[in-house]
């Protein structure tokens, strides 16, 4: 990957006023309804859907000829139901560069396995596999519902889907009383097999696959394949003394996709009369790895962006190289939720890099490139904030504790783009229920604004 950042070119021509920055307020509620509508990655790659198309995006097929992207416009890609790739291209075929946000839509839970029901003393109960680095002491003793997708039989003969949601406490993983566990408080271990297991009911009944297929308007004998997950049912809201904080389950990592959507809606109208595109890539399996179809490891984005390229016939020139110079313009953000400063658990964070909640967007820097970051990316980001009015962070790991990733060195590794790997503050990380600042969802959206629409060294 090479550090210089990518030159400017000549003056663009004269672009409409950015939209105007949003209110924290009113980002922070439209944040909640989005975080309400996800409970699974499936429901957040439908959300997101649905905004980009209520703000003009149309939904291109990857299966069919990509001939409309030739005229410019707003335009997404789904796939597998769980990731999303929007974007805005250039009209006139003028493109130097992309602009990508890079976010995941999987959070850590606990998913149903194919054969879920059981009964044991009398309990109906579910079978879970835990999904990510899951805090499993979280998942105690909360009011769960079920969310995820349906493969079922059509009427034809054909396979098709559905998205199912039932939104009321129908199971809990209850945990054993401290009067048979006295050593509980001295240090709680779960057997991811033998205690997580949630209790659905009581006696014979209708299994977990049944009531989903219900409440799906489905029969359960045309049910053939699920992906079915556990969430806290209980709604995203603001709290603290002053409304200063909120609290959400997924904040890890729908805060960022949100952010990353909101921002490129916005600056929409302005990159259309640019050489620069702006694209939101919001994947799936970033809490396993990104190894996967649908993941940041896949091909996927190198496909979309090759076949802009190819659509636009870049520049009047040869197209293959049109979109590898296209690539050697490009910028990335990977934007991943970071660890706000604990006041309970101080020493676990690096003495001169200690985020706080509210304090703006987090720089993350890692020497062995468990972050992309680089001095170069690091300073062209601060350089954004500073643009927009935005204070800005820095987090170091601690040099003896092992640092987590992000998809920023997949996505830097895939495309040789520099990139800084960001995010906003928070507690609770991996947590079936986090918590937030509520300054800072604005203020990481109007820096991506800001970042999209990036035109210069």
């Amino acid at each position: 990957m090479t550090e210089a950042l990518p030159a400017p070119a000549a003056p663009a021509p004269a672009a409409p006023a950015p939209a105007a920055p949003a209110a924290p307020a009113d980002t922070l509620a439209d944040l909640l309804a989005f975080l309400h509508a996800s409970p699974t990655p499936y429901h957040a790659a439908r959300a997101a859907a649905e905004r980009l198309t209520a703000a003009g995006f149309r939904e291109l097929d990857e299966r069919e000829p990509w001939d409309e992207v030739r005229e410019g416009g707003r335009f997404f890609v789904t796939a597998g139901g769980t990731t999303v790739l929007a974007f805005v291209v250039p009209r006139g075929g003028k493109l130097r560069g992309y602009r990508i946000v890079g976010a995941h839509t999987d959070s850590p839970n606990l998913r149903l396995k194919p054969r879920p029901d059981y009964m044991k003393e009398g309990y109906a109960q579910l079978g879970v596999e835990v999904y990510g680095g899951v805090l499993l002491n979280s998942w105690l003793d909360r009011d769960l519902g079920l969310a995820g997708r349906l493969t079922v039989r059509e009427a034809g003969g054909g396979l098709g889907s559905r998205l199912v949601r039932v939104d009321r406490p129908i199971c809990r993983v209850a945990q054993l009383a401290i009067h048979l566990d006295r050593e509980a408080n001295e240090g709680l271990k779960l057997n991811r097999q033998e205690h997580l297991a949630p209790l659905f009911g009581l006696g014979e009944g209708e299994g977990a696959l049944a009531l989903a297929a219900r409440e799906a308007g489905v029969a359960p004998g045309d049910v053939l394949g699920h992906d079915l997950m556990l969430f806290d049912v209980t709604p995203p809201t603001r709290g603290g003394r002053s409304g200063e904080l909120f609290f959400s389950g997924r904040l890890d990592n729908l805060a960022m996709c949100h952010a990353g959507i909101s921002a490129l809606i916005r600056c929409a109208d302005a990159a259309l009369e640019g050489d620069v595109a702006p694209l939101a890539a919001l994947f799936d399996h970033e809490e396993i790895g990104s190894e996967s179809a649908l993941g940041a490891h896949s091909s996927l984005l190198p496909r979309v962006l090759e076949r802009i390229g190819l659509a636009l016939g870049l520049n009047g020139g040869h197209t293959r190289e049109a979109h590898l110079r296209a690539l050697a313009g490009s910028l990335c953000v990977s934007a991943d939720m970071a660890h706000a400063v604990h006041p309970n658990y101080a020493d676990r964070h690096e003495a001169r890099h200690r985020p706080a909640l509210n304090g703006g967007p987090v720089v993350k820097t890692n020497a062995q490139q468990r972050y992309a970051t680089s001095g170069a990316t690091a300073a062209l980001f601060r350089a954004l904030c500073q643009k927009v009015d935005v204070p800005v962070q820095e987090y170091a790991h601690r040099t003896d504790l092992p640092c987590g990733s992000t998809i920023g060195p997949i996505t830097s590794t895939l495309l040789g783009v520099p990139t800084v790997d960001v995010g906003n503050p928070m507690l609770s990380m991996h947590s079936a229920r986090e918590l937030g600042g509520s300054e800072d969802p604005e203020r990481m959206t109007r820096v991506m604004h800001a970042f999209y629409n990036y035109n210069e060294r």
